[in-house]
């Protein structure tokens, strides 16, 4: 038995199950591009998948789209060409690209300055999703000719997430953390290959990251291009499902089914993934933890069904550390992209004055205006 048939194979199947394409290289080092969607092995991006599904998004009254051929290709380019930018820096933009994008008119209706779906979160069945194993990119002027990370799953062409599959042996006693120090190399963000001078990997299959998973085929976790090994998670809850549905299922089938599902994947992207400063100074990425999704979707479920106040209130429990600010954000953002809830207002109250800076910088994550009220009922914005 192999990685290939003990990881890579039930990761891709699962991933089928639920919708998602999939293409299967098998093992072997790829030798034509076009079987991956590219016309070379340098391309990260999948540009016919991004330009007929970006087409599809936008179409117009007569159903035909009212993009034209310039304007996607330029689209396109705005996502590709970021310029004398770290990787997280790149990664930012490119996020904000695909919450909101523009060109310069829409030649169907002579409207100035129209948005663009690159992604259409609403229905994510109108998406294109697809998943590519053995996903080689030649890096020319590196250590190594070439990566092949394992799986990268793409939305509507874009690469949102890269995964790297181990299994246990006699040459690797430690497969997870071998998995990350592959996902580093991937990056070029290995300090030792740095202070060599020397360059591995390609940042920009990462440019558009949501996030990265490790895998053995039983354990499983995730994390950001900014996250320490530490900072890796499993993902335990399966909403909107009852958490039950797991019950017979490993680490690995547990993420797949909970957290690349369609709906909660777009979910994820668009609500419970936020760039901060933090206190010791590098700015970092953060992505929802499983137990931040689950409570920031019961409070809107609440909100939504309940009847009488007290229906629609309650307590989240949550322990020191585990990120009680960082899930008030996630529901006001699922708040404020929601049709019938996004006019609620969002006050912070706290009860104790060294947490008023902190909440105060938690909540500019949000956008739009933050009331946070101190223990002695002084109004600060």
């Amino acid at each position: 038995m192999s990685e290939y048939s003990e990881v890579e194979q039930p990761f891709l199947q699962q991933l089928q199950s639920l919708g998602w394409a999939i293409i299967d290289q098998g093992q072997d080092i790829p030798s034509d591009p076009a079987k991956s969607k590219r016309s070379s092995f340098r391309q990260w991006l999948l540009p016919q998948i991004f330009t007929s599904a970006v087409a599809h998004l936008n179409a117009g009254s007569g159903g035909k789209t009212w993009l034209t051929d310039k304007q996607l290709q330029d689209l396109q380019e705005q996502i590709l060409r970021q310029p004398n930018r770290s990787l997280l820096e790149a990664n930012e933009a490119i996020q904000k690209l695909l919450f909101k994008t523009q060109v310069d008119i829409n030649n169907a209706t002579g409207e100035s300055d129209p948005i663009v779906k690159l992604i259409d979160f609403e229905h994510p069945e109108n998406n294109h999703f697809l998943a590519i194993n053995q996903f080689r990119i030649d890096t020319p002027g590196c250590v190594k000719q070439f990566i092949i990370p394992d799986i990268v799953l793409f939305i509507n062409g874009i690469p949102l997430i890269v995964v790297e599959c181990k299994k246990g042996g006699p040459t690797c006693s430690n497969p997870m953390t071998e998995a990350y120090i592959q996902l580093q190399r991937y990056m070029n963000n290995r300090k030792a290959t740095a202070l060599q001078g020397l360059k591995e990997g390609e940042p920009r299959l990462f440019h558009s990251n949501l996030f990265a998973v490790r895998t053995t085929g039983v354990e499983a976790d995730y994390g950001t291009i900014t996250s320490g090994e530490e900072h890796f998670y499993p993902w335990k809850t399966q909403w909107p499902q009852e958490d039950n549905v797991a019950s017979d299922m490993n680490a690995q089938q547990q993420l797949i089914n909970g957290m690349l599902n369609k709906a909660n994947l777009l979910s994820i992207l668009r609500t419970c993934s936020v760039f901060m400063d933090t206190d010791a100074g590098p700015r970092i990425k953060v992505v929802c933890r499983y137990q931040q999704f689950r409570a920031a979707n019961k409070i809107l479920q609440r909100l939504r069904e309940g009847k009488t106040a007290e229906e629609k209130s309650g307590v989240v429990w949550h322990t020191q550390g585990s990120g009680k600010s960082l899930t008030m954000v996630f529901v006001a953002r699922m708040l404020r992209v929601s049709k019938d809830l996004h006019d609620y207002k969002i006050i912070l109250i706290n009860d104790r004055l060294d947490l008023e800076e902190q909440l105060t910088a938690t909540a500019q994550l949000i956008g739009g205006r933050v009331n946070v009220i101190e223990s002695n009922n002084t109004l600060r914005k």
